[in-house]
């Protein structure tokens, strides 16, 4: 997915301290349907787990990026999803 950071938290540590980033990002696209153009825009809430928070800390929040990861519930009671990170790279 590609997608800017419009809201990030602190870097945080879990219990056995490993790195973790909630964010927010936000999404962009034209896609077809039905032979249409249609425009795609939203926000998604995301989380960075591991070696690669540190990295995800220092990205700029105006640039777009190609996020891969997976969606998930956040927890297993929710039914709301979640972004989970796990890798991005710069579009250029």
């Amino acid at each position: 997915m590609t997608a800017r950071i419009v809201e990030r938290e602190s870097i945080r540590y879990t219990p056995a301290g490993i790195p973790v980033i909630s964010a927010r990002l936000w999404h962009r696209s034209q896609q077809m349907e039905a032979e249409t153009n249609r425009n795609i825009e939203f926000e998604i809430p995301a989380i960075v787990i591991g070696n690669i928070s540190e990295k995800f800390e220092k990205l700029a929040s105006d640039t777009f990026y190609r996020f891969t990861g997976f969606m998930a519930t956040k927890s297993l009671k929710s039914k709301s999803l979640l972004f989970h990170i796990t890798g991005f790279s710069s579009i250029e």
